[in-house]
């Protein structure tokens, strides 16, 4: 809790904005018979507007926060900024860079940035997700290395503007 000021309540808006409200993209994607007959595809896109969406609002959460610290600061704008070059990638370039591989690899890596490299064996999950997606057969390898270089890249440059200035 020393990342939220001792705060509980930042702890719970981070929970809402960055877990409830992009999960819940893949319950109205198995309830919502529009988006059900959509198939994998449709959850997909869905998965990427709910967290946008979730990522924006929790952004402009911070602005309500009386003191949120630095840690909140960089992982609100680098799960944001990733997420927006991650819909680019996709929508734009149309290459399906991997969100799963995005969404550990950043995380990680602010994790240790904000307590120390005593957290490195986090890392150790960024295969375990990468080798999950290539046996469902979500990704290829190029697929799985953007998602997750985008982020680290994101996180890297995020951390150590918050952290430095």
């Amino acid at each position: 809790m020393a990342n939220y000021n001792g705060n509980f309540n930042y702890y719970l808006n981070s929970i809402f904005f960055f877990t409830i409200i992009p999960i819940s993209a893949y319950i109205i994607a198995r309830v919502v018979p529009k988006f059900k007959a959509g198939g994998r595809e449709k959850e997909r896109k869905l998965a990427f507007i709910f967290g946008i969406f979730g990522y924006v609002l929790g952004n402009l959460s911070l602005l309500a926060m009386k003191k949120p610290t630095k840690a909140m600061i960089g992982l609100y704008l680098s799960y944001l900024i990733s997420s927006l070059i991650l819909a680019f990638i996709n929508k734009v370039l149309r290459f399906k860079a991997s969100g799963h591989a995005c969404g550990i690899t950043g995380p990680i890596l602010a994790i240790n940035f904000i307590v120390g490299i005593k957290m490195w064996f986090l890392a150790l999950l960024i295969p375990l997700v990468m080798w999950s997606r290539l046996v469902l057969k979500r990704h290829d390898f190029k697929q799985l290395i953007v998602g997750a270089a985008t982020s680290f890249f994101v996180t890297l440059i995020v951390m150590i503007y918050i952290y430095l200035n």
